[in-house]
């Protein structure tokens, strides 16, 4: 993920055209936005057609030892996963090694249907995930991978990297075979059934779809 790193950190030389991201990543691109400088930050989004999505946050360093540390990236793979209630998942783990699922749900303000999720939808989630999230482990010791869905779109996407993570040494090839064998997984039958008779039964309760986590 190295040679992915220095090619995004190349593009915020450039005018963040679909051309300079094809040329640079090498696949075709179906777009790229970008949102304006917040706090010394600027986020770019580059979206391709064989689904993965690329989530670069450019950022000033103010340390002067640190100036190849100045960007880091989320590869995703875009998927046909739904969900009502907004909620991300990915495998965490111990500082022993014991593996674990972390999960976090958008928040509302009906306080009521907050404690619904909060006492059925977390519970019940994390009965379909804790059987698989092992799969969801990285290549190194702090690495992983995870899903987030909402009402709009589906992902499962890899760990953030930057300049001093440990997993830069990672293979893109591997990570991007794991994103599609985590695909293939959440499409089995048993799991995409549990996920769809969950959301359903969320659809009774009124403004579930959060749009913050």
């Amino acid at each position: 993920m190295g040679d992915l790193l220095e090619k995004v950190r190349e593009f915020a030389s450039h005018s963040f055209t679909k051309e300079d991201a094809r040329m640079l990543f090498g696949w075709e691109v179906k777009d790229v936005s970008t949102r304006g400088a917040e706090a010394d930050e600027s986020h770019v989004i580059v979206s391709f057609d064989n689904g993965m999505v690329l989530y670069i946050n450019y950022f000033l360093n103010l340390d002067p030892t640190e100036t190849e540390d100045n960007c880091e990236f989320i590869l995703a793979l875009r998927t046909d996963l739904r969900s009502r209630v907004k909620y991300s998942v990915h495998y965490s783990k111990y500082i022993h090694g014991q593996g674990y699922l972390r999960l976090k749900i958008a928040e509302t303000d009906n306080r009521m249907v907050q404690t619904m999720l909060e006492e059925y939808y977390i519970p019940a989630l994390k009965m379909i995930y804790k059987p698989i999230i092992s799969q969801f482990r990285g290549f190194y010791d702090r690495d992983y991978f995870g899903v987030q869905a909402d009402n709009n779109f589906g992902e499962i996407y890899y760990a953030p990297v930057r300049y001093r993570s440990e997993y830069i040494k990672s293979i893109i090839w591997d990570v991007t075979a794991r994103l599609q064998a985590l695909d293939a997984l959440l499409r089995e039958p048993e799991i995409r059934h549990a996920l769809a008779e969950l959301d359903v039964q969320m659809s009774f309760l009124p403004g579930v779809v959060g749009s913050s986590l």
